[in-house]
């Protein structure tokens, strides 16, 4: 007599009531896939992490102003709950958000422009053990890490420094809001999202951004990606 598979617990932690209604009406219908549980923030679905109730969450990077945003999420789930498989689906597709998820100890990422049937596939890919990134978005993290040699002799003498010793001492001189706008533009917020976030204007966050960029001495948002694992200490 064969033994009945135990379905996979997914859960799905999304703001949005219409996209928690699609990913549910996907997974009714999958025999392997057991969804035990909808919430709208981390508050809601922490009684269900703290009881080992979920294999496997589908979190949507961006949630409400009130909440984490989406990579000191991750950080704090992988933390509390290391044995949780996350795949993390958002609208910001963009590489430099992937590259950070996945160093944080994502499972997967998915685009909220890709198909429920794509979704699906990703759930199962994570759930059994394996990193899930679609093709396209594999060729553009590929593109991303890749090292831009030609570029070096046309930076600043120290950002071609190998230990970023010079960035380090610069952070120093940011101040606690320019730090927090680099932070979450670097986890792939944008000018207006960030002002919404922290109630702001988007002219004053503008500001903010250009001033740490300056005392960084990066010229572009390419330099500040490019060194963003140096950066990122001054989350």
């Amino acid at each position: 007599m064969l033994k009945k598979q135990v379905p996979i617990n997914v859960a799905i932690l999304d703001d949005h009531p219409l996209i928690r209604k699609a990913l549910q009406y996907s997974l009714e219908n999958e025999p392997d896939l057991e969804l035990v549980g909808m919430y709208k923030n981390r508050q809601e679905i922490t009684p269900s992490l703290q009881n080992n109730e979920i294999d496997l969450l589908v979190l949507d990077y961006l949630l409400a102003e009130d909440d984490f945003d989406g990579l000191m999420l991750v950080k704090h789930l992988r933390l509390h709950y290391p044995r949780l498989k996350i795949l993390v689906s958002s609208a910001i597709e963009s590489p430099a958000v992937v590259n950070q998820v996945i160093k944080a100890g994502v499972m997967g990422f998915i685009g909220k422009s890709k198909e429920q049937e794509e979704l699906i596939n990703a759930i199962r890919k994570v759930a059994s053990g394996k990193r899930y990134l679609s093709g396209d978005m594999q060729l553009e993290l590929d593109k991303f890490n890749e090292p831009d040699t030609d570029m070096l002799p046309y930076l600043e003498p120290h950002l071609r420094s190998s230990k970023g010793k010079d960035i380090e001492v610069l952070v120093r001189e940011l101040t606690p809001r320019e730090m927090e706008v680099i932070r979450c533009y670097l986890a792939g917020l944008n000018i207006t999202q960030i002002a919404e976030k922290f109630n702001r204007s988007r002219k004053t966050i503008s500001g903010q951004k250009q001033n740490a960029l300056r005392k960084l001495g990066m010229k572009s948002d390419v330099d500040l990606f490019r060194f963003k694992d140096l950066v990122e200490g001054l989350a």
